[in-house]
């Protein structure tokens, strides 16, 4: 969109430029506006680094990392050139990066970025807590979930048919396009979102909620349903859904004296957590986990107080999570230990 101004009774269009002939470049001069002015690429967003990049293993640089009020993570990607390039695969790998950033991490980056663009902030720590108004760190609401912004001077098919389906998939992305106009040797920017556009933002929340809707509906007709009849260690149980039949399977194997660590070559090793010391309750196995593993997510585990599991001084919980594989696994936990007596069927 173009903008105008009035001039001897008439309404005339601001000259078009590029920031390419404008001599501005996206590392820094860009860059550094759009610090200076965040709030005209998003209203209550918090910067706490630019050029983020504190992996080991990898020299990409996200252009702005910021906080959001919901104390959400929010990558903001920048572009000068008329199409956007890649941009969306990159902020997608920047996302991912940082999903599992913990308050300190995030407090560290925000030291350092203090230190490079010699701010006068000499708590970071509370400078946070104040823009979130927390009184203390609340680590289990932290950094829940990671948002994008795509800025751009625009943006081709490709990358707004890729955010738009994204965004359909519970993805928070945007796309927010920015021109340079001059008058003169003035220098103007049309800012605007353009996806999803603010003023469909309740139509699209609502589209994108039954899409969702219809996505589940659909995984709920193919799910499996299967009653099973189990022996395990001289234990029989009839009509196990398939959770109960893999539960009662690992606390079998368990109470046999099997190490869990011996089952992890069967079902895997990524449907375990365990902390190194026993814990009688599930409070205190999450209180453990948590000091160790940011991305815990009670709802995906065994992990009630008759449920977990205990050997070698440890406390284990296994998944709960898991597909067409559960009747497998078990025969093949059988397969494994017959002294186990094991026998699963379908009813």
């Amino acid at each position: 969109m173009a903008i105008f101004k009035l001039e001897d009774n008439k309404i005339i269009k601001l000259k078009s430029t590029t920031f390419s002939s404008e001599k501005i470049g996206e590392v820094k001069e860009l860059q550094n506006f759009i610090i200076n002015s965040i709030d005209t690429i998003e209203k209550d967003l918090f910067v706490i680094s630019s050029d983020y990049s504190l992996w080991a293993d990898s020299k990409r640089r996200i252009d702005i990392l910021c906080l959001d009020k919901n104390a959400n993570l929010v990558v903001i990607e920048l572009k000068r050139t008329e199409d956007g390039g890649h941009m969306e695969l990159q902020a997608l790998r920047y996302a991912a990066m940082v999903s599992n950033m913990t308050f300190e991490k995030i407090e560290n980056a925000f030291k350092e970025y203090i230190s490079k663009s010699n701010l006068q902030i000499f708590n970071p720590k509370e400078e946070i807590l104040k823009f979130l108004e927390w009184d203390e760190v609340k680590e289990e609401d932290f950094a829940n979930d990671v948002r994008i912004i795509l800025v751009s001077a625009d943006f081709s098919k490709e990358i707004t048919t890729t955010v738009m389906w994204l965004n359909d998939r519970n993805i928070d992305i945007k796309c927010v396009r920015i021109k340079p106009q001059k008058d003169g040797a003035n220098l103007y920017f049309d800012i605007q979102q353009i996806i999803p556009l603010p003023e469909a933002a309740d139509y699209m929340v609502k589209l994108k909620e039954k899409s969702i809707e219809q996505r589940q509906s659909r995984s709920v007709s193919n799910r499996d349903f299967s009653k099973y009849y189990l022996i395990v260690n001289g234990r029989n149980e009839i009509s196990l859904n398939k959770r109960q039949a893999i539960l009662t399977t690992i606390i079998e194997c368990v109470k046999f004296g099997i190490d869990p660590n011996e089952l992890m070559n069967i079902t895997g090793a990524n449907r375990w957590l365990w902390t190194e010391k026993e814990c009688n309750t599930k409070i205190e196995f999450e209180e453990e986990i948590k000091k160790s593993k940011k991305s815990y997510d009670s709802t995906r585990w065994f992990n009630k107080d008759n449920e977990l599991l205990h050997y070698g001084g440890k406390t284990y919980v296994f998944s709960n999570q898991h597909g067409k594989d559960t009747h497998d696994i078990i025969e093949a936990i059988f397969v494994a230990y017959p002294n186990l007596n094991g026998k699963i069927s379908v009813l």
